[in-house]
């Protein structure tokens, strides 16, 4: 009995001490964005909103990924495309116990060019819930039209999860 109980917490213990977040491999995720365009100086903020899909690559496992953001938006009464590289970084994972990692916080920096002369450099503080839900607030400087693009993001991971290996098997 003594013996499957020090082998029990020697179990939870390598648990608890497995980070799950931020994993190498391929990920990808489709986030809805939306939020307004301004220049905080004059005339009327401009609505925002679209779909973008971001393909990332783990770098350095639970620390880096980069990828790219492919999507499309709305804003100005038309619909234009982006594209961009963008790199995240993870500062903080949140772990259920034994399950592994509930959620991760994370940083953005993208670098997105749209079809009609936009280009917008910036990122964003997002969460990770169970590796499922990504939840964001984004700021980008379109330093071509001299605005500012404030959005809210709403993700889902639209990649495969890769079954864990069992210790036991």
């Amino acid at each position: 009995m003594l013996l499957l109980t020090i082998t029990s917490l020697c179990i939870s213990k390598l648990s608890f001490a497995q980070d799950t977040e931020f994993p190498k491999g391929f990920i990808m995720h489709a986030k809805l964005h939306n939020g307004l365009i301004t220049n905080f100086h004059r005339g009327v903020d401009l609505y925002t909103g679209g779909l973008q899909v971001i393909p990332q690559i783990g770098i350095i496992e639970h620390r880096l990924r980069a990828g790219i953001i492919a999507g499309g938006f709305y804003a100005n009464k038309r619909w234009d495309a982006q594209f961009g590289p963008t790199i995240s970084v993870k500062l903080k994972s949140f772990n259920a116990g034994p399950f592994g990692g509930a959620a991760n916080l994370h940083l953005t920096a993208d670098h997105i060019w749209g079809t009609n002369k936009q280009k917008l450099a910036g990122g964003g503080i997002h969460i990770d819930l169970l590796n499922k839900l990504v939840l964001g607030l984004t700021a980008h400087r379109d330093y071509e039209y001299n605005t500012w693009w404030l959005q809210t993001a709403l993700g889902i991971r639209i990649s495969k999860i890769k079954k864990a290996k069992e210790i036991f098997n």
